[in-house]
């Protein structure tokens, strides 16, 4: 795993802004869906929403439905 180092503040209103570095090599677009977790203390991390789809998409014996379920929710959310 290669890690990209920058700096960044939070603002007062709770808003950080992502190095372009980090943001260009995590693969993140203007507009993706982010889930956003908390892991102990001073650490969060980022996951893209269609990661996380793909990731588990397949995983429960659906024959298939599910996954047709989730690519027509995408293409709504387009």
């Amino acid at each position: 795993m290669h890690k990209v180092k920058g700096q960044t503040r939070v603002s007062s209103k709770h808003q950080v802004t992502i190095p372009a570095g980090a943001f260009r090599t995590a693969g993140f677009a203007p507009g993706d869906t982010l889930k956003v977790e908390a892991e102990g203390a001073g650490r969060v991390v980022l996951t893209r929403i269609d990661e996380l789809l793909d990731r588990y998409s397949g995983c429960l014996a659906t024959g298939g439905d599910l996954r047709q379920r989730v690519e027509g929710l995408r293409e709504e959310w387009r």
